[in-house]
């Protein structure tokens, strides 16, 4: 599985819109149902009270979509925005002009009290995050910072799920400047974003889920997008060379470990322990020769080679 940045997420949503003819509005819908699906497949009681937090961007359009299907779904959520509908554009704007024409409960932030919105945050069992998305750059402004702030008192408490990524983490670095979300899982798009795994992001991710919206995998490779791989068991297992059945430790490679003082003994011990549980036939363990003992007592498995010593490390010139 790839791991994405925000310009080649930019790149692959251009790509699906303008080569294969997919509309952002159906992205955008395809994104909604997605999320809506897992927030029903792991709804932690029945009849949750939901509240959809949604900014005026993307991200704000996933919400709107995610409140109107889980009406469609039997659920009460309610849709709160966090901005003056005049800010809201583009596809979201569609799917805000969808939801408002189905005259579906939506709670203005504008015309409510910081208080009223916290009141409602307490009733709610279940919070969606659908506020900023993977745009972030800087500390979060106002409204929103004391929304999720708002958030995070209560999120010990609610399932928080974020949208894509959890507001005010940086979908490129990890970086959270300010404050960010910390969510219980983050239902993400296509790809797992590189700000998931770096500095802050592990801290406000949750456990995540990359879902399918219509943008094909074999996009980055269409782009030529030079992209990290993030190591699954599948892969490592993919990567694994298959052994000859008449094989033996002879044929299966041979692994020098190099390493270790008097007071550095366990790196080239581990290191020789790994090499052998990955799959070597051999490894040579070469120590300076006044930690044999200890090498040979704790890793007899190894072949042992004790170089000369001085000081408790080798020689700068071994003989």
């Amino acid at each position: 599985m790839f791991i994405a940045g925000q310009k080649e997420m930019q790149q692959m949503d251009q790509y699906t819109m303008e080569k294969i003819g997919v509309p952002g509005i159906v992205l955008m819908e395809n994104a909604g149902g997605r999320v809506v699906e897992e927030i029903l497949a792991g709804t932690p009681c029945e009849n949750p009270r939901i509240i959809v937090l949604a900014g005026g961007g993307n991200n704000g359009g996933d919400g709107f979509v995610i409140a109107r299907k889980l009406v469609d779904a039997g659920l009460k959520p309610l849709l709160c925005l966090l901005v003056k509908p005049e800010k809201i554009n583009g596809d979201a704007k569609v799917h805000f002009d969808v939801y408002m024409n189905r005259k579906l409960p939506i709670f203005y932030l504008h015309e409510n009290t910081q208080e009223a919105l916290r009141m409602e945050l307490v009733q709610a069992d279940i919070i969606v995050d659908a506020i900023l998305g993977t745009g972030v750059n800087g500390p979060v402004r106002e409204p929103f910072n004391q929304v999720i702030s708002m958030v995070n008192e209560l999120s010990d408490k609610k399932w928080v799920i974020a949208v894509d990524i959890p507001s005010g983490v940086s979908s490129d670095t990890g970086k959270v400047e300010g404050t960010a979300v910390k969510a219980t899982k983050t239902i993400t798009f296509v790809f797992p974003k590189k700000g998931f795994f770096l500095q802050d992001g592990p801290m406000y991710v949750g456990a995540w889920k990359a879902v399918d919206i219509s943008v094909p995998p074999s996009a980055c490779e269409e782009l030529g997008l030079d992209m990290p791989r993030l190591i699954t068991e599948s892969l490592a297992e993919a990567a694994m060379l298959v052994r000859r059945k008449n094989g033996h430790k002879g044929t299966f490679g041979h692994s020098l470990v190099l390493g270790g003082s008097r007071h550095y003994v366990g790196a080239p011990i581990f290191s020789a322990k790994a090499a052998l549980h990955s799959g070597a036939g051999l490894v040579t363990l070469a120590i300076p020769e006044c930690i044999y003992s200890m090498a040979a007592a704790q890793c007899p498995e190894s072949l042992l080679l004790p170089l000369s010593a001085e000081d408790g490390h080798f020689r700068r010139q071994l003989r």
